[in-house]
């Protein structure tokens, strides 16, 4: 079972990866969230643990999802899944019969 220490080392490590990743400072995260730098610097080194809403204000100033800060170590987030594949086709699909739909229907006002 992952402990709350754990969890904290693991957003911190990957928060700090995805910055330098997009070589952006402490300070413009920080900035940005509206926290102090000092702040930043604990919550990157784990030194101090941050809140939910913290967090994700982190993972949207830094371009990721939420989920993404959590992640073990090299784990890998696969998008090319059969799901996913299958949730995108229809998605297509609802999205075509929905341009069908309008096109029959403003066709029928004319």
């Amino acid at each position: 079972m992952t402990t709350t220490d754990e969890i904290i080392k693991t957003y911190a490590a990957n928060i700090k990866k995805i910055r330098l990743q997009k070589h952006v400072t402490q300070a413009f995260i920080a900035e940005k969230i509206g926290i102090t730098d000092k702040y930043w610097s604990d919550i990157e080194t784990g030194r101090k643990p941050c809140s939910l809403d913290t967090l994700v204000s982190i993972a949207n100033a830094l371009e990721v999802e939420p989920y993404e800060l959590l992640l073990p170590e090299n784990k890998v987030v696969s998008y090319d899944s059969r799901r996913t594949k299958i949730v995108m086709k229809t998605l297509k699909d609802s999205f075509s019969e929905m341009i069908d739909t309008l096109g029959t229907f403003l066709d029928d006002k004319k």
